[in-house]
């Protein structure tokens, strides 16, 4: 007995398979074109509008890559929430403090989310759940046209008929001026257009300018706030200002008053102060050297050299007897001491009072006068007394001065029968006056050869007083003894 069922399928079967295979690649397909059975990172992104064109499925971009998609858009009364499913490989690139934009491609384009990268990037990465916020969305063609069409609307054509022909009877007859002024706007650009790259670096360094008053801003607006609260207090004391203001010009009309009758005595003051200031500025590097020098000197041993202590001091004195008193004009000084080169003020060692020696240049023209002083009368003085107590007297009395002995005493004398200090030596004919003097030169006769002696060169007084010194008498050198 023989089987008559086949084992293999029927093609009815077959042909049922085909085509639930081909529907099952059809499926997986459509779900992976559609990424479903990817995974992505949740991310919510608010915002007041989403845009026109901002539809499910749009793109999530950073920098000009794709790192996403807009996976639904949730409208509320208040803002609007778009779901963002992020690509996890992408992630880890994104920071936590990403900011984000909503852009078009074009005008009439499709709207996408823009990622900006921030300027100060924090360690943490974008993660699921995160909530960012829309900074703007750009503005679409279309809500520019419907706001433009809502103004037209509410334009009325009468008013704006009016308006149009009150232009056009306005500039009717006026193309002649038009011209001029279009052809001096045109003749200004000329001279612009030159400058172009003088205003745009002008524009450029504006922005440096705006910078430095943006750091400036919060010290601007606290000198503003207190200037007003200066404000509140000069209203408080307006009493007071008004007052303080009388007195100044009280105080103004009597200084007029004190100086207008003045004015001259002013000026002549000032005009007599005049030498005196000239020759303070003159000196006026010694006076510095010399305050200077003398903390110096203080500092370095002159406090222990008078007791150390400030209540004592070491004095080497004595009483000696007193030299002549001085007599005008005999005694009058000659003032015409110099100090450095070319007869310029100088400091000389000072501040360093240790360094005076040697002295590089000193120009010397001081002296006594032509009187008996001190010089060749040491420690002698006129045999006698003086008392000046009388001149202080509340009626002042003249001064008592003895002189017992008739006059100052002699300087010393180098031979008997010497002339005394400053006397004339030779008669105007050349007598000599004093025994031991040698006969005078006749006039113009020859200096004998030979040295000239001590004090017959001429002097020359570089500063004189009001009295000239006299030069020293002219000695001759008497003739070599013949053979």
């Amino acid at each position: 007995m023989t089987n008559s069922r086949d084992p293999r399928l029927h093609p009815r079967w077959w042909t049922l398979i085909f085509i639930a295979l081909i529907v099952g690649m059809v499926v997986l397909v459509s779900l992976l074109f559609a990424g479903t059975l990817k995974s992505y990172v949740p991310v919510t992104l608010t915002s007041d509008r989403a845009g026109l064109v901002m539809e499910s499925g749009a793109k999530v971009k950073m920098r000009g890559v794709e790192v996403g998609r807009v996976s639904q858009i949730r409208s509320a009364p208040d803002a609007v929430r778009l779901e963002l499913e992020m690509y996890p490989d992408q992630t880890q690139f994104i920071p936590a403090n990403v900011e984000a934009r909503i852009r078009a491609t074009t005008a009439f384009g499709a709207k996408y989310v823009d990622l900006i990268y921030p300027s100060d990037p924090t360690t943490q990465r974008l993660s699921a759940g995160a909530v960012l916020r829309s900074q703007n969305v750009s503005v679409e063609v279309n809500t520019v046209f419907q706001n433009l069409v809502g103004v037209i609307n509410r334009i009325e054509p009468a008013k704006l008929n009016g308006i149009l022909t009150a232009w056009a009877d306005g500039v009717r007859g006026q193309g002649e001026a038009i011209g001029t002024a279009t052809t001096a706007a045109n003749r200004v650009l000329r001279e612009i257009n030159p400058r172009s790259e003088t205003i745009r670096q002008d524009w450029q360094a504006f922005r440096g300018f705006n910078d430095a008053y943006s750091g400036a801003a919060q010290d601007i607006l606290a000198t503003l706030d207190a200037a007003s609260t200066t404000s509140t207090t000069i209203t408080e004391k307006a009493a007071a200002l008004d007052a303080l203001l009388l007195n100044v010009i009280g105080l103004s009309n009597s200084g007029i008053q004190l100086i207008g009758p003045n004015q001259q005595n002013l000026i002549d003051s000032i005009n007599t102060l005049r030498p005196t200031t000239d020759l303070l500025l003159k000196y006026n590097p010694t006076f510095t050297c010399m305050l200077v020098g003398a903390h110096w000197l203080l500092e370095n041993g002159f406090y222990a050299s008078i007791g150390g202590n400030g209540r004592t001091a070491i004095l080497d004195a004595g009483l000696m007897l007193g030299d002549d008193s001085y007599r005008y004009p005999d005694n009058l000084p000659i003032v015409g001491g110099k100090g450095g080169p070319g007869g310029k003020p100088s400091c000389g060692s000072l501040p360093y009072v240790d360094k005076n020696f040697p002295v590089r240049q000193l120009v010397m023209n001081t002296g006594f006068g032509t009187g008996l002083d001190v010089r060749p009368n040491p420690g002698i003085g006129f045999p006698g007394w003086a008392n000046f107590l009388p001149t202080t007297r509340a009626v002042p009395e003249p001064p008592s001065i003895r002189n017992l002995e008739g006059g100052p005493a002699i300087g010393p004398v180098p031979y008997p029968g010497a002339p005394p200090y400053g006397a004339q030596l030779y008669a105007p004919d050349g007598t000599p006056l004093w025994p031991g003097l040698p006969p005078a030169p006749p006039p113009g006769a020859p200096r004998e050869p030979g040295p000239p002696p001590p004090g017959s060169e001429p002097f020359i007084v570089h500063s004189p007083a009001q009295m000239q010194p006299t030069p020293a008498p002219h000695i001759p050198v008497p003739a070599a003894p013949a053979p």
